[in-house]
């Protein structure tokens, strides 16, 4: 189990049975006077909704956040609970997944992290009858002195603030995006030939309803099919990579990705 708490950027908001974002939160505070107002006592765990969390102001050192008040506990199938796994043992862990596997997996987090803010899928939570720790999917399970000990991925949200403070361990990214294809072509050194490779370019959508530019991401000789027009849920498992501004993600091998159309059936990685 974890030794350190963990933070939040998005919680369950009881009154109104639904998923928000933490600059929901930061907006209401600052046209109140740094109140808390409504949502004290009222923000809960956004997998779970047992463990009530609390707002923590921004500082020098970091940006607001949510934290679990001590007083209160996750269920112990919610994901929180446990230790993150290093990046070396996520890396292992997909690699030794089979396309068909991660995709799977991809598919349990797209519904649980992407779909979750609407109120009537309650009864898929992580936490309810019939859900155990080892189908969570943001569980993983990793070998440790002959025993199977679970560890969490750590999870960022496309569409919020990201910088060098948030680190390079491998993370789940997530969020609803639309998307677009690059394609550029080099010439071989060795052998004179010209060569194509493609990026996935990512948008997210600003307060003012804009959609900007956020990232991208290699895709070698992959040529995803997209819709430049629609909206898409995607989830990813890669890390940050600062090289080249403002950051570009880095899968942790090409199958870890998968988009879907809003309203319709799943687009693979």
């Amino acid at each position: 189990m974890a030794n350190q708490p963990k933070s939040f950027e998005e919680f369950y908001y009881l009154q109104e049975d639904k998923i928000c974002d933490i600059e929901v939160l930061e907006e209401y505070i600052t046209n109140n006077n740094g109140n808390v107002g409504k949502y004290e006592g009222n923000m809960y765990c956004p997998e779970c909704r047992k463990a009530i969390l609390a707002f923590w102001h921004k500082s020098s050192k970091r940006r607001a956040h949510l934290k679990r008040i001590p007083s209160s506990s996750h269920r112990e199938t919610c994901s929180y609970n446990y230790e993150y796994a290093s990046s070396k043992k996520v890396k292992e862990y997909v690699d030794s997944l089979t396309y068909n596997e991660i995709q799977d997996k991809l598919n349990s987090i797209i519904n649980m992290l992407c779909k979750q803010r609407k109120s009537d899928i309650g009864k898929t939570m992580v936490g309810d009858v019939g859900i155990s720790k080892e189908q969570n999917p943001m569980l993983i399970v990793e070998r440790k002195e002959n025993t199977d000990v679970l560890r969490a991925l750590r999870r960022k949200r496309l569409n919020t603030w990201i910088d060098q403070s948030d680190g390079e361990d491998f993370s789940v990214f997530y969020g609803k995006v639309k998307l677009g294809i690059r394609e550029k072509t080099k010439v071989n050194e060795s052998t004179g030939e010209p060569y194509t490779f493609y990026f996935l370019d990512i948008f997210t959508q600003n307060k003012q309803g804009e959609w900007k530019y956020r990232t991208n991401i290699y895709r070698g000789s992959i040529k995803d099919e997209i819709n430049k027009e629609a909206v898409y849920n995607i989830v990813m498992i890669g890390c940050l990579n600062f090289k080249f501004r403002p950051f570009t993600i880095d899968l942790a091998n090409r199958d870890a990705i998968k988009f879907q159309e809003v309203n319709s059936s799943f687009r693979e990685g």
